[in-house]
């Protein structure tokens, strides 16, 4: 591990469809010529997606972590990824983007503990809201939602050119409420994020209001490096594999498929059935008859964007609701070339 100093880490939370994705990616881009940071990603689904629609980017590096929440599942797996990542790339800054519908209480716990307290130097913790969102129960009831705003250094409500008068009265009103304060707030659009936020400092005074509300968990997580791959390329598997998985955590379901180089979609029909599917988020990563895709969605909005070649293709599902994950791998496979 570094000896040097304490690296800078942020920890950037956003519940589902806040937006954290892209607001990543444009903070890595503010990256400074001649440093190199590091993200590590975790997941809630069990395969790892986010890497791939954020890299590659020159200058960074990126692990993630599959399979659930790093909040309620065994500290080990999180610091294995975080100790490799600081070993095999001494980075001069972090960044831990949590899974969305991940409470930041434990991971804030870890990163200040002994372990790591001559090598890490967290900084404001810095959580995206849509507030659009700010009247919808779904959210604003959510123990996690709520503990990821009151955790919380730095507000931001992302999306702003979407907003009415009444979304940005409700983001104030919101704001306003903290006690104590936060170090700063922004309205931004497009995830444009301002990277000197990344250096305010931390209060250590602020409480979680449901401390207990992810509870621990047994099931593993898995690690996705970087290692033998292109960094932010998703690992290669075997040409022919086609594995499901499904999960739920914290009030919300995940179906998650992972196919091997073999498989091809049907662009215009995969483009058509991903928009009938019920979801709270989806994302992935596929490869279609006229090149590899890219499937960014919330809200019931979906970006399928032209993409480099990956090692595999992966999707994946977050509904607050159960979700018939076999009907829809059937009607997946309907739209194969």
């Amino acid at each position: 591990m570094r000896n040097a100093h304490d690296i800078p880490t942020t920890i950037v939370t956003g519940f589902l469809g806040a937006g954290k994705t892209t607001a990543i990616n444009h903070l890595l881009t503010e990256k400074p010529a001649g440093e190199h940071w590091a993200l590590l990603v975790n997941e809630f689904g069990k395969v790892g997606v986010d890497a791939a629609l954020i890299g590659p980017v020159a200058g960074v590096s990126i692990r993630e972590i599959a399979g659930g929440c790093l909040c309620c599942t065994a500290g080990l797996a999180f610091e294995v990824a975080l100790n490799r990542l600081i070993g095999d790339t001494s980075p001069d800054r972090i960044l831990i983007e949590p899974t969305g519908i991940g409470h930041p209480l434990k991971i804030i716990s870890t990163l200040t503990g002994s372990y790591y307290h001559n090598v890490l130097d967290l900084r404001a913790t810095i959580s995206l809201v849509d507030a659009r969102k700010l009247g919808d129960p779904r959210y604003t009831e959510h123990p996690a939602f709520q503990d990821q705003l009151n955790l919380s250094d730095v507000l931001v409500g992302n999306k702003a050119d979407c907003y009415s008068d009444n979304d940005r009265s409700a983001f104030m009103e919101l704001l306003n409420g903290f006690i104590p304060q936060k170090v700063a707030y922004a309205m931004i659009s497009f995830g444009r994020i301002d990277s000197s936020l990344l250096d305010l400092p931390r209060d250590q005074s602020r409480m979680a209001g449901f401390p207990d509300a992810h509870p621990v968990s047994e099931l593993p997580l898995f690690l996705h490096s970087a290692k033998n791959v292109p960094e932010g390329k998703t690992d290669p598997v075997s040409v022919d594999i086609w594995a499901m998985h499904e999960g739920s955590g914290g009030g919300y379901f995940s179906g998650s498929w992972l196919m091997g180089s073999g498989y091809c979609f049907d662009s215009n029909a995969l483009s058509a059935l991903i928009s009938s599917f019920p979801y709270s988020r989806i994302k992935g990563i596929v490869q279609c008859n006229d090149g590899w895709r890219k499937i960014n969605g919330s809200d019931g909005i979906v970006e399928f964007l032209v993409t480099e070649p990956q090692g595999s293709s992966r999707l994946e599902i977050i509904n607050s609701s159960p979700m018939p994950c076999r009907e829809i791998e059937r009607e997946l496979k309907k739209v194969l070339r």
